[in-house]
C-alpha cells in the first residue's frame, strides 16, 4: 500500500484534467455504467462536518474519500482510499488534505457551466467567500472568457480579502453582484435563501452547490420556480438533500447533468432562458479523481 502525498497528487491533477475527468464520470452515469451509493454524512454539535463519498467507475480501482469541514479548531481535511477492484486489497492512501474534493467540487460548477451557460459569457458572480469560493472562481476562468468577476459574502471584511486575492470586485449586496451576470454560483454555508428570482438576468446561468446535506439552503423557492431548465448533480440526491428538497415541483421536472450531456434530455435552447444546477456532490467525482491520480503515478 502506497501514501501518495498532497504535492505528488497537486502535480497530477489540473482544473483542465479535474474538469474533463468529473465530465466523463457524468456522462457514464447517464450510460448506467457506475456503482455509486449514498454518501455517509455527520455533522458534531460543533458544527464540523464528516462527508464519506465514493463510486466505482469501472476500471482497475474503486475509490472512496474521507473529508471533513467546518470544525471549529481547524479547517478542510481528507484522504481518499483506493482499492483493487478485483481483489478488494487497499492500494493507495491519497494524503490530499481535502484538496480533492475542493477541485472536484469546482470541476463539476465548470462542467455544468460549460454544458448550460451561453458559450459567449464573460461575466461570474461568485456569492461566498470561503476556500472553495477560491476554487471556483479559478475553474470558471478556465473554462471562460471571463472580463468581469464580482464577489459577495455576508462579512465586509471578507469580501475585500477575497477579492483582493482572486482579483474580483467586491460587492456590498447579491443584488449588485449578480446584476447582469452571464454566470451565478452560490457557494455558501447560508441556511436561509441568499439568493432570488427577481435579481437575475435573462439568460443566466446559476449554479447552487452550498447547499449539500440537510439544513442548508442558498437558493429561494422562485429561482428554480421560475427557471426554464433545471438540473442537478443527481436528481435523486438533491431532492433528498439539495436545494431541489425544498421545491417538490422543480424536483419533479429536473433532469440529471449526465443526461444534459449524452443528450438523453434537454438543456439550455434559447439565450434568454435561465438555467439552474443544484450540485450536492457525488462519490463519481471522487473516484474521477483517484483515477487521475492512479493514472499519473503508473504512468
Amino acid at each position: 500500500m502506497e501514501i501518495i502525498d498532497a504535492q505528488t497528487i497537486r502535480s497530477l491533477v489540473t482544473l483542465t484534467s479535474a474538469r474533463e475527468a468529473v465530465r466523463a464520470a457524468f456522462v457514464a452515469m447517464s450510460d448506467g455504467t457506475v456503482v455509486a451509493p449514498d454518501e455517509l454524512a455527520m455533522v458534531l454539535g460543533h458544527g464540523g462536518e464528516l462527508h464519506v463519498k465514493g463510486a466505482y467507475l469501472g476500471g482497475s480501482h474503486l475509490a472512496f474519500k474521507a473529508a471533513s469541514g467546518g470544525f471549529p479548531k481547524g479547517g478542510n481535511a481528507g484522504f481518499t482510499a483506493v482499492l483493487d477492484a478485483d481483489t478488494g486489497e487497499l492500494v493507495a492512501i491519497l494524503d490530499d488534505g481535502g484538496w480533492l474534493t475542493e477541485i472536484r467540487t469546482a470541476a463539476a460548477s465548470a462542467v455544468s457551466a460549460a454544458l448550460l451557460a451561453r458559450p459567449e459569457s464573460t461575466s461570474l458572480a461568485i456569492l461566498g467567500g470561503g476556500f472553495q469560493a477560491a476554487f471556483q472562481v479559478a475553474a470558471l476562468r478556465e473554462a471562460f472568457m471571463l472580463s468581469d468577476v464580482r464577489s459577495w459574502s455576508r462579512s465586509a471584511a471578507t469580501r475585500q480579502r477575497f477579492a483582493a486575492e482572486n482579483d474580483t470586485r467586491a460587492m456590498d449586496t447579491v443584488a449588485e453582484a449578480v446584476a447582469g451576470a452571464d454566470i451565478v454560483i452560490c457557494c455558501t454555508s447560508a441556511r436561509e435563501p441568499v439568493l432570488h428570482a427577481s435579481v437575475l438576468a435573462p439568460g443566466t446561468h446559476v449554479v447552487a452547490m452550498g447547499s449539500d446535506m440537510l439544513g442548508k439552503r442558498e437558493l429561494a423557492d422562485d429561482v428554480l420556480e421560475s427557471a426554464d431548465v433545471v438540473v442537478a448533480d443527481s436528481v435523486d440526491v438533491t431532492s433528498r438533500v439539495g436545494e431541489l428538497a425544498h421545491v417538490p415541483s422543480a424536483a419533479v421536472r429536473a433532469v440529471d447533468l449526465g443526461d444534459v450531456l449524452t443528450g438523453r434530455a434537454a438543456g439550455r435552447t434559447s439565450a434568454t432562458q435561465v438555467t439552474v444546477s443544484d450540485h450536492c456532490g457525488l462519490g463519481l467525482q471522487d473516484a474521477a479523481m483517484a483515477q487521475l491520480v492512479m493514472k499519473g503515478i503508473n504512468r
